[in-house]
């Protein structure tokens, strides 16, 4: 849903209460997340509200009311409606009618790639049926299309080199297509050229048209690059066109942390956590940024919280750690620490951090441990240590 849905939503209050819904159905809560835009009027209005709030509706099993939301999108927005009229069919096991359907999507020019499809598990009890088989014995796309896809899975596979050769034949054939492009900069990022990669994709997202999945991509870039300012706009771009993905929030707030901003992004977060107020990586990050200012009374609230709520992850532990490494409370931090390592002790920076708390705890050999297991694990800085503390 995130990645498809062309969301423009209007007004930030709107908006927040589609990232809390959405935030909601991700954690399993459909229910709870169809309720609190049931009676939002707002969304009535708008093609792609409609199409988030039809998802949630169909997650929640409630079929007609998703199929009332997709037709609306449709009737607003020519096109927009008809993957999740399609999925609402199937969903009832109406073979037919959703490969109707689909067949109908897969003419028009918004379709989705065949990939994509064919993982949606909307359609898994469909896969047998002679209504589907017939549908996909029509080759739906294009060639630059499919030669896109090959591509994306090289590079996920790390064949880099089978990448660079599907390119090759694809831009031989279709040199002035945008995806080429694309492609391109793709393969420059797998290599580790985040700058040349980043020149292309700025070209290309200047078109307001592209998929949103080209700025996610061009915020990647820019953050392999060094430029976290230009990262942070890039994710304050989606955010400003309402696309409904929460996790937006967090990834511009890291940004700007890495820029410099702090105070943005903890106004970030603080809308992040109005939004869903338990979510591990918000707490953690601003009582991080908190911390790491020396204001260990501010950080706190938020890292004990994070524990509170997630008493399994290590992070929570590690986090508040930091804070009281940052606080030069040593005892505190170490256990800290002890907790984090019982439960993932393949941290190499929490190995580190343990050993440098417990050397300023007046326990040196204790730390030897860890600070040999943090080198094996590739923390350089624990070398420096080692030698000073550990060799005798």
């Amino acid at each position: 849903m995130i990645v498809c849905v062309p969301a423009i939503i209007a007004g930030q209050g709107t908006y927040d209460e589609i990232l809390r819904a959405v935030s909601l159905s991700e954690r399993g809560e459909a229910d709870e997340a169809a309720t609190l835009l049931a009676g939002t009027g707002a969304i009535s209005s708008d093609a792609g509200m409609l199409l988030v709030r039809g998802d949630i509706f169909l997650k929640a099993g409630r079929i007609n009311d998703a199929r009332r939301d997709f037709t609306l999108a449709e009737n607003l927005q020519h096109g927009s409606g008809i993957y999740g009229l399609a999925r609402c069919a199937a969903a009832e096991g109406d073979a037919r009618a959703a490969t109707a359907w689909l067949e109908t999507h897969l003419k028009s020019p918004q379709r989705k790639s065949e990939p994509e499809i064919l993982l949606d598990d909307s359609f898994k009890s469909l896969s047998s049926s002679a209504e589907w088989k017939s549908l996909w014995k029509k080759d739906w796309y294009k060639g630059y299309e499919r030669k896109s896809w090959e591509i994306e899975q090289y590079l996920k596979a790390n064949r880099t080199d089978m990448g660079v050769a599907t390119w090759e034949d694809l831009k031989a054939v279709y040199p002035d297509m945008p995806v080429t492009d694309y492609c391109e900069a793709r393969i420059l990022m797998s290599r580790g050229k985040f700058s040349d990669a980043a020149g292309i994709l700025a070209k290309l997202t200047a078109d307001a048209e592209v998929p949103a999945l080209w700025n996610y991509t061009l915020a990647e870039a820019y953050a392999g690059a060094g430029n976290y300012y230009a990262a942070a706009t890039t994710y304050g771009k989606l955010i400003d066109a309402g696309y409904p993905d929460p996790q937006l929030l967090i990834d511009r707030s890291r940004m700007l942390v890495r820029a410099g901003d702090r105070d943005a992004a903890r106004r970030d977060l603080g809308r992040y956590l109005a939004i869903d107020p338990d979510d591990t990586g918000a707490l953690g990050l601003i009582g991080k940024i908190y911390a790491e200012e020396g204001a260990i009374f501010e950080a706190l609230p938020y890292l004990n919280t994070n524990i509170d709520k997630h008493p399994g992850e290590a992070s929570a532990y590690s986090l508040r750690g930091d804070a009281w490494m940052a606080a030069r409370t040593w005892d505190k931090a170490t256990e800290d620490y002890s907790m984090s390592l019982d439960l993932n002790p393949e941290d190499g920076t929490a190995n580190l951090n343990m050993g440098i708390a417990l050397i300023n705890s007046g326990k040196a050999e204790e730390a030897c441990y860890y600070l040999r297991k943090a080198k094996a694990m590739g923390e350089k800085d624990a070398t420096q240590y080692l030698a000073k503390y550990c060799i005798r």
